[in-house]
């Protein structure tokens, strides 16, 4: 049975209030399935598990890996009919691992004007004072390069993926 929208954050929110008890910012998420399912729940544990990572959407798509990963193929099932439901807007890295989940649809409680990262995301370049802070150093060395790039040839061939991205250039 399907539950609205607003039963599904208060499960959330439930994941919440034990992050506070936990010690750690009160932030939950659920994800669901499309038949209303809950497939996993999640919770901050940055101060209780001592994880800067630890975020409450983070957790509940680490939770839900079964149903985002296809282990025999090597490959995202890309799941385009989970909900992830979540008490607070979720940050920058959230919002990527969103992404990268395959994950399509995210309800979220409450903005988060300072930190928030999925509405300023989608209106364009945003965080540009957070990068400026980062000193990169890219690729410094192609034999390193190069190493990396076979390997992840041999992963992608081993999938039966060919002409990716990571063949080795010519030299």
């Amino acid at each position: 049975m399907n539950l609205s929208d607003y039963d599904y954050l208060t499960l959330a929110l439930e994941e919440a209030e034990q992050s506070l008890t936990e010690g750690t910012y009160p932030i939950g998420a659920i994800i669901v399935d499309v038949d209303g399912n809950v497939v996993s729940k999640g919770r901050n544990r940055v101060f209780s598990d001592c994880d800067p990572t630890a975020h409450a959407e983070v957790d509940a798509i680490r939770r839900a890996g079964k149903h985002l990963l296809d282990v025999d193929k090597k490959r995202f099932t890309k799941k385009k009919d989970l909900t992830l439901y979540t008490t607070c807007e979720p940050c920058p890295m959230c919002s990527c691992t969103i992404l990268m989940s395959g994950i399509k649809k995210i309800v979220w409680a409450a903005d988060d004007e300072e930190y928030g990262g999925l509405r300023r995301f989608k209106e364009g370049p945003h965080f540009i004072h957070m990068f400026d802070t980062l000193s990169c150093v890219a690729a410094p060395y192609l034999d390193l390069e190069n190493k990396q790039r076979a390997l992840l040839a041999k992963w992608n061939i081993g999938r039966g993926l060919l002409n990716t991205e990571w063949e080795i250039p010519k030299q």
